[in-house]
Formats: structure tokens, C-alpha cells, sequence
């Protein structure tokens, strides 16, 4: 397997296949006058010295110079190949096929090969047809062992422009967005990632002003990696703010992940050959200043020494990781791995398993993202069926576990550049990416929205359409019929909620989760002047319904619809405590199995709801009670219930809750809240909850 000594995130991104000739520029035939001759052969001498380096860094320095040669002397062809290769290798196929064209112009022979790089223009340009031609071209002029060395790379190049031709006939109904000259600039910008509690966007970028102030000339010559965040003001994205220390440091710091409570932010961090992922928690002081804690490695097991953990990403309730490593034994370059939480504890993970050949290639996969019903998993690979450089694809779970075969996400969020690190909104048709290859590219890498307008390209079950509320057709596209309500089997749910004291109307957030996937597939508002919601559920699903407004205590239900349900509806109306010492709520949706105190992981995202509270109120303590009913010993119950209490801030701590803001307490059957004589009241007895003793 090949051996990676890079020591940062985006090092692989832009290695061409092929080294370009080192054809130089001679100085009897540069020459036409004196006039600016002696600079310009400076200037030709030091370009040259960077096009020879090799490195992406390099080529934009050495185009600076090349082109103060090019003024004095725009037609030796020599140069005009250097220029060519350099904005080839930094994709800019305008520039690269200018140059490359006027190269063969004035000298067909101008290189060996030359018809490699105009291949590699026409490609890039999406001219694909006259790509394959240069392509077959040069490949012609192969000896036997040319074509033993290289015929595999250039018959990939042709597969990529056949695949291409084929995406570019079937384009995807999407549009995409560059995010602005105010985000994005003449340097990579890539990685993004959305953090919702806070509406802002992290990513990773290479600009002169990174902490240090450094290149790495070893690798790339480009500037070392830093963490920035930006948000959207009025549908305007915003200049860029730089993290300051511990999230950034002196050598390659890049975004990866948010965790999925939201109160933290994964980092990769390189270093003397090596590479690992950290995770730095956003805490509150005593002054109401919000800190970043420093960065400590996010699971100890996936960071192999001698290997580089590049890309990583959890399932929703933090019990699966999915990362990227290029560790010995696997299938070659980089690949996808993944590990299963088997405790509470940080070393408490599975030893990480190659997730296999179905999804993993020769060539190199990376900037892994795994959609929050934990059954689509995104990534970006060399190999599949990509039209060029990275492409996006998409991979499903199967029942047995093992991935789908993956398929291409499409043109024109696939480009021949290099498309990358996707991140997809939970409503699965919105979402940010990175891309070297859109028309509207600021230079390098970039950082686009996305929004899929046909539901059909993104969504797996026309039911599950109906969850939401049916939304009047954007009018500029052609959206699909909805589907008849009246022919499903729906439960629908209504109410108000509104305060537990005054019953005044709250405008509040209300959270439908599927408790088998824990994923969260519907979120609605309720009216702000009446506090009313309407939420629709098809039978057949077991759902926690969590209800949330600013400054209350979150409240949750759960509603268990068998397959055979036909429609029904229910009036829930909600009332809502505020965050004040002795408010408490039950948590209707933490299960155990009967006479068992581990947590269910149907749990997780009713306890990841109730870490929020922490964000938003940093000295808050809260006692999480565990009550039993009547059956059973009062010795056995109060047992249970304490190592039930337990088990749940032992989740709540392992996900970043202080330990000194939980108590465990178990109550046993001392406090029931119905009739233990009837098996409804049972149930109602047998609860957790939370309760507040300070804030």
C-alpha cells in the first residue's frame, strides 16, 4: 500500500498522475530586444525554479514570474508550456488551455507530451470528446513500456471523459451557489461545515495571514492550514472570522466535524508526519465569555500512529464513527473506516473495521459525511465512475448492514475538478460543498450552497413526504404532484403550546424523530400569534415528538402508531415551564429493556436534546431521577432506578456535560404519578426525569 508522509489535510488533493517535462525556456531564442530583457530573463529563471518544484503552492509563484516573461516575449513556445502546466495544475482550464493551445500553435513539438496537457485542458474545460482525442493521441506515441507504465493512468483519463459525457446528459436539478468574494478567495477554501445551534459555518482555508505566517515548502509550499467561521446576515454571507488558539496553532489546523450535540468542534491536527482528528468543546465562564477548551484527541483508537486520520463523522447519537485513514492492509491510498461505541468511555470503541470494496477503490476516498438518518453515507473518490479528480458520491445502507454500491451525486455538483467534503441539511436537499471546478470559481477551491429542487433526486420514500406539512411549489420549477392525504394512514397531531404558568402562546420548536433511525425527519414552528402546530405521522413508526422554546424547559412525547393504524387525530396541547429551580420533565422518550438498566439507543437523541441545555445555560444542575412502579421488591426498585438514573448522566457526561452539573438519584416506587393497579399507570410510573436545582 502506498505511504503517505504528508502532514496535513489537503495535501493529496491536487497531485497530478504525471510529472510535467522540464522543458526549458533558451535564452538565444527568448530573446527579440534589451528593452526589459535582463528582467525578464529574471523573471524566467525564477518562474522556472518554482515550475520545477512540483508543488501546488509553487505554480502560483511561478506564474507570477512567467507572466512579466510572457509580457516581453508572448510568443516562444516553451513558455507559453510552462504557463500552460502551471494553471493546469492549479484548475484553471481557461488560462491552461489558452496557453497549452498557443504553445502547440508556434511548435507542435514543443514537448513529448504536449497532447497529455491539452488532454488535460480539453478535460477540464468539459470539452470531453476532444480530450479522449489528445488523450489517444499521446497514448499512440507510447513505446511497450510507456504504455505498460502509464497506459492504466491515461485509459482512466478517457473512462472519466466517457463518464463524463454520460453525467452532462442527465444533469441533476440542482443549483449551486458560491458563497461570495467575501467568503471565498484567491486561496483554498474547503471543508465546510454547519453548525446549526449557532447558524454559522466552519472551514478550512490557506491564507498568508494563517497563525505563523508560514508555508510548508517541504510538501506543498502552500500556506499551513487554519479554522475559520463565517454566517449568513440578511442572505448574505459574511466576511470570515479566523479561530484564535487552541482551535488553531502554528502548524495545519482544518475543520471536520460538529459533534452531534452541537457544543463541540472536531479538528485535524498534522504533525511530524502524522495526522490525527482532536475535538475542542465551546464552554461558558463565569463572565458569560465563551472559551474553546483545548483540543484533546476525539477517540483515541482511530488515531494509529504512522497513519493519518484525515475526515471523520458520527452517526446521530454518537455510537458509530466513520472515518478516513490511509493505515496499511487497505484497499490503496486512503479509505473509509469505521468503529462502534461499546461504553461511555473514550477508549470504549471497536477496533476500526474497513467498511469494504463496495465503497472503497484503489484510489484515494476521502472527506467522509454521514447523513443523519445514519443510512446515506457521502464521500468524495478517485475512483467509481468519476468524470475527473474527485467527485461526490453517495452510498446506502443495506439490511445487513453492508453499503450499496455507490453512485455518482451527478453533474453539475460533479465537475472534472475536484469536488469535495459535502455537508447535507437534515431536510436532505440543501447543503454546502467544496469545488475547484464551477465556472464562477474565485481561484482554487470554493465553498458552494446547494439546493436539489426535485425531491425525487435526494429522497428515498414518497411517505415520507407527507411528515411535513405540504408546502406550496417554488413556481419556477417543476416540482412533483403531491400525494393525496386521504389515501394514507396518517396520525394527525395538533395543539398549542404555550406556558405552564400564564398559558400564554409560545412560538416554539417542535422536533419529530423516528425512534428506530433516531433521525429527526420533521421540524415545525408553531404559530407565533397562537401558539397552534399541525404535525402529520404515517402509521407504522414509533415517534418522540420534542417541543422547544428559548428560555423553557424542553418537553417530549412519545407516539408508538402500529402499521395497521388508520386515520386518526389527536389534540396535544403542550404547556412549557420555564428554566427556573424545580421545574422538571419527564423524559418520554429514554428506554430500557424491562428489568434493565442500559441505555436503549433510542435514548440518545432525547438525551442529546437535553445536553443543549447545558450550552444555553452553562451553570445549570440538574438531578435526573429514575422512578419504578409498584411491582417488584422496594429494595430491587430503588436499585434499578438509581443505576437507571445513573446510566443516563453517564451518556450525558461521555457527550460533554460536566459531571458536577448532574446527580443521579433513584427513587424506586416512592413517587408515583398514577395508579399503579392498571398496566396504562404502571407505565406512567416507570420514567426519568429531570429536574432543576440551579441555573
Amino acid at each position: 500500500m502506498k505511504k503517505f508522509f504528508a502532514i496535513f489535510l489537503f495535501s493529496i488533493l491536487t497531485l497530478s498522475l504525471f510529472s510535467q517535462e522540464k522543458i526549458k525556456v533558451k535564452k538565444k531564442e527568448f530573446f527579440t530586444t534589451d528593452i526589459e530583457f535582463k528582467e525578464s530573463w529574471k523573471s524566467i529563471k525564477k518562474g522556472f525554479k518554482f515550475y520545477k518544484q512540483e508543488k501546488k503552492g509553487s505554480y502560483q509563484q511561478a506564474i507570477d514570474y512567467l507572466l512579466i516573461a510572457h509580457k516581453y516575449n508572448p510568443d516562444n513556445a516553451e513558455l507559453n508550456y510552462q504557463l500552460g502546466v502551471c494553471y493546469i495544475q492549479m484548475y484553471d482550464e481557461l488560462n491552461g488551455i489558452k496557453y497549452i493551445d498557443e504553445a502547440f500553435n508556434l511548435n507542435p513539438n514543443v514537448s513529448e507530451d504536449i497532447h497529455f496537457w491539452m488532454g488535460r485542458a480539453y478535460h477540464l474545460n468539459c470539452k470531453f470528446d476532444d480530450a479522449i482525442d489528445e488523450y489517444k493521441a499521446y497514448r499512440d506515441a507510447f513505446s511497450e513500456r510507456e504504455l505498460k507504465r502509464k497506459g492504466d493512468v491515461i485509459n482512466k483519463y478517457i473512462k472519466e471523459c466517457e463518464v463524463g459525457i454520460e453525467l452532462i446528459n442527465k444533469p441533476v436539478s440542482v443549483i449551486i451557489d458560491n458563497l461570495g468574494s467575501d467568503v471565498n478567495s484567491s486561496y483554498p477554501e474547503y471543508s465546510p461545515i454547519f453548525a446549526p445551534y449557532d447558524s454559522i459555518v466552519f472551514f478550512t482555508s490557506r491564507r498568508p495571514e494563517t497563525i505563523g505566517g508560514k508555508r510548508n515548502r517541504k510538501i506543498s509550499n502552500e500556506y499551513f492550514e487554519d479554522v475559520y467561521y463565517t454566517s449568513a446576515l440578511n442572505k448574505k454571507w459574511q466576511a470570515p472570522e479566523q479561530m484564535k488558539k487552541p482551535i488553531n496553532s502554528k502548524g495545519n489546523d482544518a475543520s471536520v466535524a460538529v459533534n452531534p450535540v452541537g457544543n463541540g468542534i472536531l479538528i485535524y491536527r498534522g504533525k511530524k508526519g502524522m495526522g490525527d482528528i482532536f475535538i475542542s468543546f465551546k464552554r461558558t465562564k463565569n463572565n458569560g465569555e465563551q472559551v474553546w477548551t483545548k483540543p484533546k484527541q476525539v477517540i483515541k483508537r482511530i488515531n494509529k500512529k504512522n497513519s493519518r486520520e484525515s475526515s471523520l463523522t458520527f452517526n446521530s447519537d454518537s455510537t458509530v464513527v466513520f472515518f478516513v485513514s490511509n493505515r496499511k492492509k487497505g484497499y490503496g491510498g486512503k479509505d473509509i473506516y469505521m468503529s462502534m461505541r461499546r461504553g461511555n468511555s473514550n477508549n470504549g470503541w471497536t477496533k476500526p473495521a474497513n467498511i469494504g470494496g463496495d465503497v472503497n477503490t484503489i484510489y484515494d476516498e476521502e472527506a467522509v459525511f454521514l447523513l443523519n438518518n445514519d443510512s446515506i453515507l457521502y464521500f468524495s473518490s478517485r475512483g467509481h465512475n468519476t468524470m475527473g479528480g474527485f467527485d461526490l458520491f453517495r452510498s446506502y445502507k443495506l439490511p445487513d448492514g453492508r453499503w450499496s454500491e455507490p453512485e455518482n451525486v451527478g453533474y453539475p455538483l460533479n465537475s472534472p475538478g475536484d469536488d469535495m467534503f459535502i455537508f447535507v441539511n437534515k431536510d436532505k436537499r440543501t447543503g454546502y460543498y467544496t469545488s475547484n471546478g464551477q465556472e464562477d470559481n474565485y481561484g482554487d477551491l470554493d465553498l458552494y450552497e446547494f439546493f436539489f429542487y426535485t425531491p425525487k433526486d435526494i429522497m428515498n420514500d414518497a411517505e415520507d413526504d407527507l411528515i411535513a406539512y405540504i408546502k406550496k411549489p417554488v413556481n419556477e420549477f417543476s416540482m412533483e404532484p403531491p400525494v393525496e392525504i386521504k389515501t394514507m394512514r396518517l396520525t394527525v397531531v395538533t395543539g398549542i403550546v404555550s406556558e405552564y404558568e400564564t398559558m400564554k402562546p409560545l412560538y416554539a420548536r417542535i422536533e419529530i424523530v423516528d425512534n428506530a433511525t433516531q433521525e429527526v425527519i420533521q421540524t415545525v414552528m408553531t404559530n407565533a400569534s397562537n401558539g397552534e402546530y399541525t404535525v402529520m405521522l404515517p402509521s407504522g413508526k414509533d415517534y418522540g415528538m420534542s417541543v422547544n422554546a428559548d428560555g423553557y424547559m424542553f418537553h417530549s412525547e412519545n407516539f408508538n402508531i402500529p402499521e395497521t393504524s388508520g386515520y386518526q387525530e389527536i389534540r396535544k396541547d403542550i404547556q412549557l415551564l420555564p428554566v427556573n429551580p424545580g421545574s422538571k420533565v419527564v423524559l418520554r422518550n429514554v428506554f430500557f429493556d424491562t428489568g434493565k438498566w442500559a441505555l436503549r439507543p433510542e435514548s440518545y437523541p432525547e438525551l442529546n436534546r437535553l445536553a443543549q441545555a447545558f450550552q444555553l445555560y452553562p451553570n445549570l444542575v440538574i438531578e435526573i431521577s429514575g422512578h419504578t412502579d409498584s411491582q417488584g421488591s422496594d429494595a430491587s426498585n430503588l436499585t434499578l432506578s438509581q443505576n437507571r438514573a445513573q446510566s443516563v448522566v453517564d451518556y450525558l457526561v461521555s457527550i460533554g456535560v460536566p459531571q458536577t452539573h448532574l446527580i443521579a438519584k433513584g427513587y424506586g416506587e416512592t413517587q408515583p404519578v398514577a395508579d399503579n393497579g392498571t398496566p396504562e399507570g404502571r407505565q406512567l410510573n416507570r420514567r426519568v426525569e429531570a429536574k432543576i436545582i440551579s441555573n
